[in-house]
């Protein structure tokens, strides 16, 4: 099939450069227009009025003028019904030249073309998998070191009961907000908090990130329930295949004081499956969650398993014959490890 269509282009390729040496282009000639697919699933009709080194701009039926990142991309059905996707690089009074993926550049007759799907940059698939990964910036829970983009933003639901909204009020900087549920209908008020992040890309595969969280644990710790959490991040690798590692400490409650280490992973295996870990080092206590993602451009599912490890004391006693009684010795550390399902969702606009 790849092949065919690799065929079909170069028909149009040959046809159109025998025209142009044997055919003086009009500059006044009207432009073609071809249906146009947008990315909220808006379907017109209109045509590609100018390609400049940022911006895409459309003219479209009822709409008008639209531009869009240049960064984007295009699905381009032509006459025959062949389809191929690439990126737009100019265009011309009657053509559009696109450099298609996994093959080469190639100039396409208006009248030829069919339909323009638009598939924005952020959704544009990199490492040879078809759509981005909208779920880059976290983990389950713990961020990561990308960003949120200016305007983008999501939704995450934790067993039903714990809800967090993220949002990117710059490509670099992103405020969250979150509760649950859960205390606030034992106890009547709610575990509220509040995270800033800011964000940066060091270089092709290094990104950093530095962030607090403040919030309040409800009546778990009545006496101070203030808690914060300052932290860095620093993640290597790409989007679909990277590691991070986070440095924090937690303040405020005293009985939560502590330095806190992370190290999470993710790995991407196809178009809408991918492993996920993240794990916790707390005091004595750490927290080891394994899992796989299923996602898509705006929802993904997380399924695994969380493994709680804490330290256990219990105080040891040793009957005495003399007194007829059972006399204190010692303590006794065991370390218990306990599992629990997870499941989570997040949801992207």
């Amino acid at each position: 099939m790849k092949y065919f269509t690799f065929l079909t282009l170069l028909f149009f390729v040959t046809n159109h450069n025998l025209m142009a040496q044997n055919v003086e282009i009009d500059d006044s000639s009207v432009t073609e227009s071809y249906l146009i697919q947008l990315n909220d699933n808006t379907l017109l009709k209109g045509e590609i009025n100018k390609v400049t080194p940022d911006s895409i701009f459309l003219r479209l039926e009822f709409l008008g003028d639209v531009s869009i990142s240049k960064k984007s991309n295009f699905i381009v059905e032509i006459d025959g019904g062949s389809t191929f996707r690439g990126e737009l690089l100019e265009s011309s009074n009657d053509s559009l030249l696109f450099d298609l993926i996994g093959l080469t550049n190639v100039w396409i007759e208006n009248k030829n073309i069919i339909k323009l799907t638009v598939i924005e940059w952020q959704d544009v698939g990199t490492e040879g998998f078809s759509m981005a990964n909208q779920h880059k910036t976290r983990y389950l829970f713990s961020p990561s070191g990308y960003s949120i983009s200016e305007g983008s933003g999501y939704y995450q639901n934790i067993f039903g009961i714990f809800n967090a909204v993220n949002y990117g009020i710059r490509d670099n900087i992103s405020i969250g907000f979150g509760t649950e549920f859960n205390s606030l209908l034992n106890e009547g008020v709610p575990t509220l908090f509040i995270t800033p992040k800011f964000g940066k890309k060091y270089n092709e595969n290094t990104y950093l990130a530095g962030g607090i969280l403040i919030g309040s644990v409800s009546k778990v710790f009545a006496d101070n329930p203030f808690i914060g959490v300052g932290y860095g991040v620093i993640t290597k690798g790409t989007e679909n295949r990277n590691i991070s590692l986070a440095l924090g400490h937690s303040f405020g409650n005293e009985d939560l004081n502590s330095p806190i280490l992370t190290l999470n992973g993710y790995l991407r295996v196809n178009d809408k499956y991918g492993f996920v870990s993240e794990n916790w080092l707390v005091k004595n206590n750490a927290i080891l969650a394994y899992g796989f993602r299923k996602f898509d451009k705006k929802v993904s599912t997380d399924i695994g398993l969380v493994f709680v490890s804490f330290s256990d004391t219990s105080t040891e006693w040793t009957y005495d014959p003399d007194t007829q009684d059972y006399i204190e010795t010692g303590t006794v550390t065991d370390r218990i490890v306990v599992p629990f399902p997870y499941i989570g969702w997040v949801f992207n606009w």
